[in-house]
């Protein structure tokens, strides 16, 4: 991908840095020279000559400051250490960046996966615009802080790059210099649903009993899976828990809280599918726990979402319950956000909502 803002603009940028505090610097100069003919006994304040230099000086520095704070970036994201495909996305994103000579500045959370922790991140942010080209921003809970979005972009009048989780309903929606790079997710639950459709068809299970582990901030992922699944299985009977906040830990205990209950009744649970892969490994963690101390094991199929390297170990590894992931392409999606941004950076209009394939891990 050719750069918009690589190695030549930044010579550039340097140069015009150079010609300006040179011009200044002349200027003042020239002014002193000026001062320094004028006879002794004219009437030019004494004030002036002495305010040359320090002025002068001080008008380079802030030119020299103010364009050289224009080569960063803001990436302000909802988690980081819960939510490992979020670090791998912001790892390909930096370094999609340098390339271009960009430098980042990252906004991490100080609660995650917090709408009211990135309001006030937004706000931290607005004050200092001017320090930044544009930015990336992971969006939390975005039908609750539609609003405060619309008013830090069109405040900030920087272009701004959403990434992960789709911030406005409709591409009608977005504030100018604003779009959306990530993956589609009607398509990653359909995916999901027709992966855990075909292997349970093919083990002959008509009526399964099927847990989606999800969080609130991906609805369109259990929606559209629950919905494609009935269609390829209509006595499927799912069982969606939105509770999970992406966190293993927390998965683990829907899942064993669910096996439980099932047992009691002499029911089994055939299929997981969680929302995202740190999710589908506590789901699986649950699952083998169940498995160890003697319950049985029902031979439940567990798909993830994003393909994060543990998650495809995992697969690959066997003999575990997890067996299949939607891989999100975290170097892609950083790739086609960057050269977004520098597109509206440059004043191009495109596409306001750009969406990256996914695939499935294994394929079948």
């Amino acid at each position: 991908m050719r750069s918009r803002y690589g190695a030549g603009d930044g010579l550039l940028g340097e140069l015009a840095v150079s010609l300006a505090s040179g011009l200044i610097l002349a200027g003042g100069a020239k002014l002193l020279a000026v001062v320094a003919l004028l006879p002794a006994n004219g009437f030019v304040p004494t004030w002036l000559f002495a305010s040359v230099v320090p002025v002068t000086a001080l008008t380079a520095f802030f030119v020299t400051r103010r364009v050289g704070q224009r080569r960063q970036v803001f990436v302000v994201v909802s988690a980081f250490v819960p939510t490992r495909w979020l670090a791998v996305l912001l790892a390909d994103l930096v370094r999609a960046l340098d390339r271009h000579g960009l430098d980042v500045v990252v906004k991490l959370p100080e609660y995650d996966h917090s709408s009211q922790t990135e309001i006030r991140q937004l706000a931290a942010l607005r004050a200092k615009r001017r320090a930044y080209l544009g930015g990336f921003v992971v969006v939390v809970e975005p039908e609750r802080i539609r609003r405060e979005l619309t008013d830090f972009c069109t405040a900030s009048r920087l272009p701004i790059i959403f990434l992960d989780i789709r911030p406005f309903p409709s591409a009608d929606d977005y504030p100018p210099r604003t779009a959306f790079v990530g993956c589609s997710p009607e398509a990653i639950g359909r995916d999901a649903a027709r992966w855990i459709g075909d292997e349970l068809l093919e083990r002959g299970v008509q009526q399964p009993r099927v847990l989606v582990v999800a969080g609130e901030a991906q609805t369109g992922r259990q929606a559209r899976f629950a919905s494609e699944l009935r269609e390829r299985l209509p006595s499927a009977r799912i069982i969606v828990n939105t509770h999970g906040w992406f966190a293993r830990d927390r998965a683990r205990e829907i899942v064993d809280r669910q096996l439980r209950q099932l047992h009691r009744r002499g029911e089994r649970l055939d299929a997981i599918y969680c929302t995202n892969d740190e999710m589908a490994l506590g789901a699986a963690d649950a699952v083998q726990e169940h498995a160890a101390a003697g319950s049985a094991r029902d031979h439940v199929i567990i798909v993830g979402v994003d393909g994060i390297p543990e998650a495809i170990a995992t697969i690959k590894s066997g003999g575990t319950p997890l067996e299949a992931t939607i891989v999100q392409d975290t170097r892609r999606i950083a790739e086609v956000a960057t050269d977004v941004l520098l597109r509206l950076r440059a004043g191009e209009r495109p596409e306001t909502e750009q969406w990256v394939p996914t695939a499935i891990y294994p394929i079948q």
